[in-house]
Formats: C-alpha cells, structure tokens, sequence
C-alpha cells in the first residue's frame, strides 16, 4: 500500500483571536492522520482569545517556522493589531512562498491582504468586513469559502469547518472527509431562507454599518438585538 503524504498545517494564533475560527479546522485536520498540525505564536508571552476566556502557553513562536504545506490565519477583534505587526506580515509572505495552500478564516483574511496576499484574488470573509476587505485589494464573495489558486479564505467563524472538510476532500478524498463530518457530527443546513448570502446587498450595508460601528468600538463579534 502506497504511503500518503502527511501535510504540515501551522495555524497562527495571536492577542485576540476567535478561538472557534482555528479550533473548527483544527478539529477537522488533526482527525485525519494526513495532517500534523502545528500552532505558531506570534508572541513569546502567552496569548489570549476575543473573551480573554482562554489562554494558550508554550507555543512555537511562529518566525521558528520557515516551511509549512498549509498556513492558515483566524480572524477576531485582535486582527487590526495583527495588521500592524509587521514582522508577522513579512513571515506570512515567505511562509507563502513555500506553501500548497494558504488560507484563513473570517477576518483572518483581512490579515493575509493585508500582507499583499490578495490582491485581485477572489476572498471571503466576515460579511461585516466585505468593504474592507475590497479596500484591501481583494474581490469579496459572499460564500462559505472562496477558492482562487491556491489561496482559500472562508467566511465567518464556523465556516472554518467548511474550509477543513475541502481542504481534505482535495488533498486525502472525499470520502475521507465524509469519514471525518461524521465522526464529529458536522451537518449542517448550508442553504437557509434568510442569511448573509441571501440578503440584498442595501440590507447587508445596513447591518455591516450597524456591526462595524459597533466592532470598531468594543471589538465583539455580534450585532444587538
């Protein structure tokens, strides 16, 4: 029997992230044996998520890591600080250099375009972080996920899962993911009378208004009642 390749998947975890956004397909891709993956800090102290509910300690810091198949960037409240590192920025374009895929999630990918990665490249990400995404330089989709080369950015939080699932139905086989959705009892109904990917688009403005407005301020990740 020939011997599948095992992929070296490094997700990055910085101040402020959304755990969900990295656990989702960590969760997926450490349920196959196909992937291996690696956290990477970008700080030596420990970090914690949006909620400050969670703390990670002993890390890899990620400029220790210079080749990965996969590098995938989660999003949350800490990624404008995560804009600014710049050494961050820098590590993620070599990374990319060496990778099969780079991907992220939600605003994970205002990160990645931030480091240039994007540009004109079709991306998803948090519906309420579209426009800034495009001031960024990509063309934003409102999906599940998004597939441009080997870049694959998917929408928010949960969407994640999605992401992990195609990324080992392309690199093991479809049946292996199904292997894997079941195993961690992951059906959901993708197709909903009333979501983000169906709303208008003067409607989706209205709410992204409302949500950055209140994002910018607080940095939570969900609009009032």
């Amino acid at each position: 029997m020939t011997q599948r390749k095992v992929y070296k998947v490094v997700i990055v975890a910085y101040e402020g992230m959304t755990m969900l956004d990295a656990i989702g397909p960590n969760e997926v891709l450490a349920n196959s044996p196909y992937f291996d993956v690696t956290w990477a800090s970008t700080s030596q102290a420990p970090i914690k998520n949006d909620h400050g509910s969670f703390e990670m300690h002993d890390l890899v810091y990620f400029e220790e890591i210079k080749s990965c198949d996969i590098v995938l960037v989660p999003g949350g409240p800490g990624d404008h600080a995560a804009m600014q590192n710049e050494a961050l920025l820098s590590w993620l374009r070599e990374i990319d250099k060496q990778t099969l895929y780079t991907t992220s999630v939600c605003t994970g990918a205002l990160i990645l375009a931030k480091a240039g990665l994007l540009n004109g490249k079709k991306a998803c990400t948090h519906w309420g972080c579209l426009d800034e995404l495009e001031k960024l330089g990509a063309l934003p989709q409102r999906k599940r996920f998004a597939v441009s080369g080997k870049f694959i950015t998917s929408s928010g939080v949960s969407a994640g899962i999605d992401m992990g699932l195609h990324l080992v139905s392309i690199l093991a086989s479809k049946k292996h993911a199904g292997e894997i959705r079941f195993g961690i009892e992951y059906f959901p109904n993708q197709v909903h009378v009333v979501s983000t990917y169906t709303l208008p688009r003067f409607l989706l403005n209205k709410l992204s208004a409302r949500f950055n407005k209140l994002y910018g301020k607080t940095r939570l990740m969900f609009l009032p009642k």
